[in-house]
Parts: C-alpha cells; structure tokens; sequence
C-alpha cells in the first residue's frame, strides 16, 4: 500500500515513517526541504517537496496513493502560518487532494480538547479541521491524543525552558489542575499503523492517551528526576502568567507559552486511561519508562 504522510519530519511523522517502513507500507511524504526529510527520516520513503497550504503541491503528492495520513499542524502562528491556514485550510486541501486521487483512507491527526468554541484559537482551528474531514467522502478515522512526547518534542522543549529560566533550586510551572495523559510519539505511530493494518475505527473518533492521569506537577517532577536535577516545583498562579505571557511574546522569540497555549491549558486533557490498550491491545509505555528511552532536551 502507498500512503502519503503529511508532516513527515514531525515528532510524530519521525515515529510514523519508520513503523510504516517496518511494516511493509511504501511511503512517500509531503515535505517542505527533501533534503532535510531525507537526512532526518533516511532513504526508504519517497520524499515530494510541497506544503499543505500548497493545493497543486498536495494534489501531486496524493496521485496513485490509497491511504493519507495527516499529521500537519501547528500550536503556534507565525507570519503567514496561522492556525485558519495550516489546521483549516491544509486540512482541507488533504481531503480534496485524496479525494481526488481515489484513495481509500484518510488518518487525521487531531488533539484532545478540541471544541467548536472561537474563544479557543487553536482548539477551534482543530474542530474545525475535524469536521471538514467528517464531511469528506473517505473512510476517515480521527485520533485525538494527550500530550505527545518523544525525540522532538515541543512539549518537553518547553518544559526544558522553563526550568532553564527558573533560578535554581526552583522549577516553575503553571498552577493548573487539569490532568494529562502523555503519550510517546512511538506508541501513537504503532496506532495509526493498526488502524491501516487491521481497518480499525473507520468513520470513528478515537481520543487518546497514555496509561498515566498527571498533573504538570506531576510531569515535571518525573522530567526532573529523569534528568538528574533536584529542583523544587513552584507553581505560578495562572493570574500572573497570564500577565506576563503578552510581555514574553513581544521579547521572545520562542516563548515558553503563548496566549493561545493558555486559553488552551483549562482545557480537559484526559480520556479513560486504558483505552490503547482496550482498542488496539497493547499497553502504552508511561510517562517515566518513555523518558528513559531518549535523550532529554
């Protein structure tokens, strides 16, 4: 089977690609720099330079696939990347460009929380993306995971800086009670593979997590132990995060939360815990067994 990943350079397209080579599937990706792709994902996929803001260069790039996975999208926006743009308007031209090739299947990569709510740019942006592939003719399947983590996360990027910028022996991190259930890019590839391999969830929703209910407490205390730092947690009242977050957007280049990323955070983030392993049988790594198995930015 040829599929067509979206995002191939991607935390998750970096796990995707090489489970899908493993297995059998012939690959080719839609990327922007194939050059890049290839010294990052290696020579065993077919490499396509385009963009999902592209129509004409999605549509090339689907031609003789039968299934597409799309994992493009972004959190945060940059000049003519915004989130109607890549997560609206790219998912739209996915659909039409499979569509139009006579694939079969389409894997759409979304995120738990998401809602049909303007006041949420981002989880908008995603609703949004989610419904256009509802209405498309393919035999679709949705999968709306936790926080991903892995080789490339953002997620732990900016975990990274945060303590960075916090003066030691103290780690800062955001008063939020909100539970989450991160997910190792590895094990959310071994599930999109699944549902190619064995035709599962067709037409269907699948929110996602690991087999782990923390809080960010909780994830930063195991990201510090993991890393070998003794550092105290002190959370930051949101009141005052939400005052400095305008300040750190305009000195910052890359700050550790956005405006949007904080809207986003008293959001649910959480599904039952063991529903990998219900619906594609097997048992997710947790979330301190995932950060032994990679270096820590």
């Amino acid at each position: 089977m040829l599929v067509l990943v979206t995002g191939g350079t991607g935390l998750v397209g970096r796990a995707v690609v090489p489970e899908l080579l493993e297995h059998g599937f012939k690959i080719r990706c839609l990327v922007r720099d194939t050059n890049r792709a290839r010294a990052i994902l290696g020579a065993g996929a077919e490499y396509v330079a385009g963009d999902v803001t592209d129509p004409a260069s999605v549509e090339a790039a689907a031609a003789g696939v039968e299934a597409v996975i799309h994992l493009v999208a972004i959190i945060r926006e940059r000049g003519r990347q915004t989130f109607r743009a890549v997560n609206v308007e790219g998912t739209a031209n996915v659909v039409r460009a499979a569509e139009a090739a006579g694939a079969r299947r389409l894997l759409h990569l979304s995120a738990l929380g998401v809602k049909n709510d303007p006041r949420l740019p981002y989880g908008h942006s995603k609703w949004q993306g989610e419904e256009l592939v509802r209405q498309s003719r393919l035999e679709w399947t949705i999968l709306r995971p936790s926080i991903i983590y892995g080789p490339g996360s953002d997620f732990l990027d900016r975990m990274a800086q945060s303590v960075k910028l916090s003066p030691p022996p103290l780690a800062f991190y955001p008063a939020i009670s909100i539970r989450f259930q991160p997910l190792a890019s590895w094990d959310l590839a071994r599930c999109i593979r699944l549902c190619l391999t064995e035709v599962l969830l067709v037409r269907r929703s699948c929110d996602l997590g690991g087999p782990e209910l923390l809080t960010y407490r909780e994830m930063l205390a195991t990201y510090l132990e993991a890393k070998g730092l003794r550092r105290l947690p002190v959370p930051i009242p949101l009141g005052i995060i939400k005052a400095a977050v305008p300040l750190l957007e305009r000195i910052l280049p890359n700050p550790p939360v956005t405006t949007a990323e904080l809207k986003q955070l008293g959001e649910d983030n959480s599904t039952n815990p063991d529903v990998v392993e219900k619906t594609f049988r097997f048992r997710p790594a947790t979330f301190r067994e995932g950060l032994q198995q990679f270096n820590l930015p």
